[in-house]
């Protein structure tokens, strides 16, 4: 696989660390096509890259439901006739609840979200992927998958899970042609934690901009010796 006239499918592609991610492989000449649930995530997208917005193919899905990832799977397949990069972002956070607090409908929502999405993807993929002798995905972990915290139960098993499950999947397809990593962030430097955490050192915390030239680097053909990893880029945060 070559650097150049890649088909890149983002999920979660609109969200901040989404954003920095689309707007870096399209710089690269890449076609991109990025999942989102809600509209006002394409109209925030759309308001703050009206340049690239056209260059963008926005897809709706959920992506924790097994028939829409397959359906956004195959839409891109049909309208790029190939898919070379899958790119899994979609998540969320919950925490700050001891685990005997919390409540069953918050623990699914991170397992699915954070974990079952990218198994879901990644399954659906897989198979395209074996079959044209190529291809590269990347999950995002996060650096709280790394150990257990206190409050934080469902989001770091979930992130955690992310991790081992980029581990067998490697395993499973490094014969392939197939390079499977994943990235562990930490606080980034969004409007968000920002307006979450005023008063502490933004400074110390990792721009976006920054993780997805990590994110670039891993599906390109210099990186094609790393597989399984997973990537700390958490800076000084």
């Amino acid at each position: 696989m070559s650097n150049s006239n890649r088909n890149v499918l983002i999920t979660g592609g609109t969200g901040f660390l989404g954003s920095a991610v689309t707007k870096a492989f399209l710089s690269l000449g890449d076609t991109v096509a990025v999942t989102y649930l809600f509209d006002d995530e394409v109209n925030r997208f759309k308001q703050y890259n009206p340049d690239l917005s056209d260059e963008v193919t926005f897809l709706y899905a959920n992506v924790t439901e097994e028939s829409a990832v397959q359906t956004t799977i195959d839409t891109c397949i049909n309208k790029f006739g190939h898919l070379d990069i899958l790119v899994n972002i979609v998540g969320g956070f919950v925490g700050g609840i001891d685990t005997v607090e919390l409540e069953e409908d918050k623990w699914d929502f991170m397992m699915n979200l954070n974990l079952k999405s990218v198994f879901l993807c990644c399954r659906a993929v897989i198979p395209h992927m074996t079959g044209q002798g190529s291809g590269k995905i990347v999950n995002v972990s996060a650096r709280a998958g790394l150990k257990g915290e206190a409050g934080l139960s469902a989001y770091c098993v979930s992130k955690g899970g992310v991790r081992t499950l980029t581990e067998s999947l490697a395993a499973e397809v490094m014969d392939s042609g197939i390079n499977v990593n994943c990235i562990m962030p930490s606080i980034m430097d969004t409007p968000m934690n920002r307006d979450a955490m005023p008063d502490e050192d933004h400074t110390r915390w990792v721009k976006p901009d920054a993780v997805a030239k990590v994110i670039c680097f891993l599906t390109s053909d210099d990186a094609s010796i790393i597989n399984g990893a997973a990537i700390p880029v958490y800076g000084r945060a």
